[in-house]
This record gives C-alpha cells, structure tokens and sequence, in this order.
C-alpha cells in the first residue's frame, strides 16, 4: 500500500478547492431565511395540538374497553378443594394412556 504524505494530500487539497469555488450567500439572506423559519414556526396551526389530545384520549379510551373487555371474558377458575384435586391427579397418573390418542381411538370404533 503506497503511503502518502502530508505535502501531497495538502497538494491534493489545494487543487480541490480552487476547483470548486465557495457559493456567495450574503448575511442577509441567511438572515432573512431565518427570519422566515422562526416566522413560520410561531405560525404553526394551533389545532395539532388539539389533535394530539383527541388521538391520546381515543388511545385511552381503546385501552380501557380491552381492558374491561379482557377482564370480563377471563374469570378466574372455581374454586375446588384440595380433595378434588388430589383425586383429580391421581386419576390423571393410573391412566397409562396419553389424552393426545384418544381421538384417534375414535377413528377405528366402529
């Protein structure tokens, strides 16, 4: 890999910038560009603001009606003794078959 130097890359600087002459913007005319952003920025319509609120008070709102939808739908289990559930397990662990195959016990009773 060549190296290069500092005298050719200022060289090489030189050259690109008598080549590309700097634009003439005058003061002013940045002045007033600036003057027309900050005109327009205080000009702003004031009724995004509002529409703002109205899309976060419907975002609210749809959230409320899932949540009370969410929560009416899901109830939480009734409640069974210790008893039952014991039973329950139990009766789950004596039987050797798996609950997955007995749809397919159905497929071959005639």
């Amino acid at each position: 890999m060549k190296n290069i130097d500092n005298t050719d890359f200022e060289s090489w600087l030189s050259r690109i910038t008598k080549s590309v002459p700097e634009p003439e913007v005058s003061p002013e005319f940045l002045a007033q560009q600036r003057r027309s952003i900050y005109q327009r920025l205080d000009s702003r319509p004031r009724s995004w603001i509002s529409v703002r609120w109205a899309l976060s008070l419907a975002m609210l709102f749809l959230m409320l009606a899932g949540g009370l939808t969410l929560g009416r739908r899901y109830k939480t289990a009734p409640a069974i003794s210790d008893e039952q559930l014991f039973s329950d397990l139990s009766a789950m662990e004596q039987d050797n078959e798996p609950k997955a195959i007995q749809p397919i016990h159905g497929l071959f009773q005639q």
